[in-house]
């Protein structure tokens, strides 16, 4: 017995010897340039033993049972650091890792809380890992409604075409903003046809930036309004796989398969994303597979290599009508267009290298490639009387898809958008776009010394190649056919030699950074089936229409740095390339007609001049950070208004406004946090001159009584601003010149021309310019649990450059009333045995269920396209 507890008695005090021996190590490791925490840095023992990771502030805490040892820290792209511990350190305090001299861009994703970027010169946004974390988007679009100067054309969708508007854009398909992916352009074709038909999955995504000011000259080609930069997910710091899966309202199902890691100097990821909807209203669901893989690796002290290949599958109920108001008010959820599908395809491939043949001079080389193809089988539609339709349609189509207008009083403005009915039978057509786009791309950054600092040079060329073949097939035998006759066939192509020179001049505090980016663009328009009607064509170059030309856009920012912060102040010229809408036409004398025979294309791009001045940075101890910007933008040369708008006199616009962010800490007590963000944007828009022709509103609206009188009383208020043709039974169509006119001249009218400026229409706004836009959200964050509610607002804004107030019965034309929408997250942080994370979540969207007119996207094809309804959705991160 006594011999017993001698034994457990020695074997406990040598285990109590153990532990009293292990100490702690606790620190913080950050990036050594913006000072923001490195999330999963890796930290090791040289004499081993278990490394662990840095935590979502940066911190770790590591045991030893040595009290000398080394603590070895490492990161993608950075310097490896290490310090020696002895038996009287425990705290390492603040580690700062420098980024290693090959490191990419393209590899970086910062960690910090500021809304902002400091290496942009002027304003920008960024959106941080921790805030989509705990969003958990449906879409990137409902993250982006938190940037200031950002405003969403709503479509219902998972943003899989994404309708985004900066600073007074024209917001559908998001045609007059550049998207890139890690810095690369992501649309289908960036010149020809900027319409943004992909766009990545939001679960993807770790960081978005927005860019506004003068630096956006260094992107091409739309740099007039702002761009924005997705930045998807690098390796991790240590082998790990990660699976993602959600579930919610509406059969919303999302998983996502990755596995990746870094080992010595190589880092992997490859990932997979797989999404499915029914969508908020019938027949609009949507499918979507995501496979996409990359590599980094550090050749050498001085040479990187970045790899990334991706590959993008979509099939999708999608339509391009919607609903009248009539329905819209009636059931918001009903959509009748049940053979509507578009389907897409894409590839892409970036390969980067980085080469540094001194310290302070690197080039950095880059090829990229995507080739897309869509198909988009669109049912041919028409607007009946709702008192009407049971009679256009016949019993068994009333039945199947409008019963629930059985016990509905129609007034004589109802009407319902139905698929058309034409001698016993529906119809389809079918818009087939196929593009492929290359380029390389070769960028030369130096520093320099002088004025007793460092100084940046920065220049950069890019060849870049595009084709674009839009084919357009009608078949009259079924809504169902996937064939049919080629109704137009046209082939584009375009070779661009663009490139920009800039140097930040940095002197004390101040810093002035001038810039020049260079554009010349070589492309053409041929039209196949009107050259293979001509027996005496000789080449394959018959029948191309071309377009040469060059531009030049300047821009300068100042800063000047203050402690915790900067002003700053920018001006340059923006440019929105002709694109295959306006990329082919005669322009005279402000003029701009369709070419004739003989005619040379002459078009030139639309113009702006940007302005802007604000303040960023931190106040009260970092306890509030921010920023501010006022911003003055006037573009010229304007034809592409909106959709059936064109300028036939070009056009002048002025948008200006002011723009808030800000995050402000209320208590951080022990581990109880408490958390205000927030953005408002204020904005006033103004036509200053140009004529304009509106092709829906005489030809495809069908107006209300209401929308009748008002453009009556309109022109009767102005009438030297509006041009009225009407259709004579002798003379055919002629202009009216009666000083007055009336109901009996309103069933008449083809088409009106507006004047806008000081001899028409002074006070015109911009569609899509609401004055106010805000999205305001609390935290609250307690150890691993958080919990947060936001609500977005969006004033009253006009859809089309008429400015009508009233909605048109089809609900082509009218004012959308203002919104606002509140959503809300639960996130719970927590490790089974140390070697798997997991995160649980719930979130709800709109969940007051708000019933709203989003925007009337496709103007007279769509009508109202509602917002999304109340959507709940939960699940599991996992990590091990």
């Amino acid at each position: 017995m006594n011999q017993k507890i001698t034994i457990v008695t020695i074997i406990s005090f040598m285990f109590s010897i153990s532990a009293f021996s292990q100490k702690m190590i606790s620190g913080k490791i950050i990036d050594a340039a913006d000072k923001q925490p490195l999330i999963g840095a890796i930290i090791q023992l040289q004499l081993g033993g278990l490394g662990v990771v840095s935590d979502g502030q940066g911190n770790f805490e590591i045991k030893t049972d040595d009290n000398s040892d080394i603590v070895i820290l490492k990161y993608l792209g950075y310097e490896e650091a290490r310090l020696e511990i002895t038996s009287t350190s425990s705290d390492l305090g603040t580690i700062e890792l420098v980024r290693a001299n090959t490191t990419l861009d393209e590899i970086i994703v910062s960690a910090s809380p500021n809304n902002y970027k400091n290496e942009f010169k002027g304003s920008n946004f960024r959106i941080s890992p921790l805030a989509l974390k705990n969003i958990n988007p449906l879409s990137t679009e409902e993250v982006l409604r938190m940037v200031p100067g950002v405003n969403i054309l709503g479509e219902m969708g998972l943003s899989n075409r994404p309708n985004i508007s900066i600073r007074g854009s024209w917001g559908r398909r998001s045609k007059k903003v550049l998207l890139m992916e890690d810095g690369t352009p992501s649309a289908p074709a960036p010149y020809i046809a900027p319409g943004a038909y992909y766009n990545p999955v939001s679960d993807r995504i770790t960081s978005i930036e927005v860019y506004k000011g003068a630096d956006m000259l260094r992107y091409g080609p739309n740099n007039m309004y702002g761009a924005i930069n997705y930045i998807t997910a690098l390796p991790s710091q240590k082998p790990e796989l990660r699976v993602k899966l959600i579930g919610g309202q509406r059969n919303y199902q999302t998983g996502l398969l990755s596995y990746g890691g870094t080992w010595n100097n190589l880092g992997v990821l490859i990932e997979s994303v797989y999404k499915k909807f029914d969508g908020f209203t019938d027949n609009s669901s949507v499918e979507v597979l995501n496979l996409n893989a990359k590599v980094f690796a550090k050749l050498s002290d001085n040479q990187s290599l970045y790899f990334k290949v991706s590959g993008q599958f979509e099939d999708n109920q999608a339509s391009l009508s919607s609903q009248t108001p009539f329905t819209f008010e009636t059931d918001p959820t009903q959509n009748p267009l049940a053979a509507d599908q578009f389907t897409m395809r894409r590839y892409g491939v970036d390969i980067i290298h980085k080469w540094l043949p001194k310290e302070n001079l690197s080039f950095t080389s880059k090829i990229y490639a995507s080739d897309f193809e869509r198909d988009w089988w669109r049912q041919i539609t028409a607007k009946v009387k709702a008192s009407e339709l049971k009679n256009y349609v016949g019993d068994e189509i009333f039945n199947q898809r409008y019963s629930y207008l059985s016990s509905e009083t129609f007034g004589e403005e109802d009407y319902v958008i139905v698929g058309r009915v034409l001698n016993g039978r529906e119809s389809t057509s079918d818009s087939r776009w196929t593009y492929t786009v290359s380029g390389i791309k070769e960028t030369m950054n130096l520093q320099w010394d002088a004025f007793g600092e460092k100084q940046k040079l920065e220049a950069s060329f890019n060849l870049h190649r595009e084709t674009f073949k839009d084919r357009f097939l009608v078949a009259d035998s079924s809504r169902w056919a996937r064939n049919g006759r080629t109704a137009s066939d046209l082939r584009y192509r375009l070779w661009s030699a663009n490139g920009f020179i800039r140097n930040e001049f940095n002197i004390g505090k101040w810093s002035i950074t001038p810039i020049l980016r260079f554009e010349h663009v070589d492309m053409y328009r041929q039209d196949l089936i009107a050259v293979a009607q001509n027996p005496n064509i000789n080449s394959t170059e018959e029948g191309r229409e071309p377009n040469i030309y060059n531009q030049f856009l300047l821009g300068i920012t100042v800063d000047y740095r203050i402690r915790n912060g900067e002003f700053y102040g920018s001006i340059y010229q923006g440019m929105i390339a002709p694109s295959k809408v306006f990329g082919f036409l005669v322009e005279q004398d402000g003029i701009v007609t369709n070419p004739l025979a003989g005619q040379s294309i002459n078009i030139d791009p639309e113009l702006s001049w940007n302005r802007e001045i604000g303040w960023r940075g931190s106040l009260l101890h970092n306890r509030l950070d921010g920023q501010i910007t006022y911003f003055n933008n006037t573009s010229r040369n304007f034809y592409a208004g909106g959709r059936n708008e064109v300028f036939q006199e070009l056009g002048k616009i002025n948008v200006q406004g002011l723009e808030l962010a800000f995050g402000a800490e209320l208590f951080h007590i022990s581990q109880h946090q408490l958390r205000l963000t927030g953005s408002v944007n204020f904005m006033q828009s103004k036509v200053l001159e140009g004529k304009l022709l509106d092709k829906d509103l005489f030809s495809q609206v069908i107006h209300s009584s209401a929308t009748k009188n008002e453009y009556i009383n309109k022109v009767n208020a102005n009438r030297g601003a509006y041009e009225v043709y009407i259709v004579d039974g002798t003379n055919g169509e002629v202009l009216l010149t009666d000083e007055v006119i009336d109901q009996s001249d309103f069933q008449n009218i083809t088409k009106s021309i507006i004047t806008f400026g000081n001899e028409g229409i002074e006070n015109a706004e911009a569609p899509y310019t609401p004055s106010w836009n805000a999205n305001i959200g609390v935290n609250y964050n307690w150890n691993d649990f958080s919990v947060g509610v936001s609500g977005n607002y969006v004033s009253q804004q006009f859809t089309e450059f008429q400015n009508f107030i009233n909605e048109s019965s089809d609900g082509a034309i009218g004012q959308l009333p203002s919104f606002f929408t509140m959503d809300a997250f639960i996130n719970y942080d927590f490790s089974i045995k140390k070697k798997t994370s997991l995160t649980l979540f719930v979130n709800g969207k709109n969940i007051t269920n708000e019933i709203y007119r989003a925007s009337r996207l496709n103007r007279a094809t769509s009508g109202v396209f509602g917002g999304g309804f109340r959507q709940i959705i939960f699940g599991v991160n996992m990590k091990i």
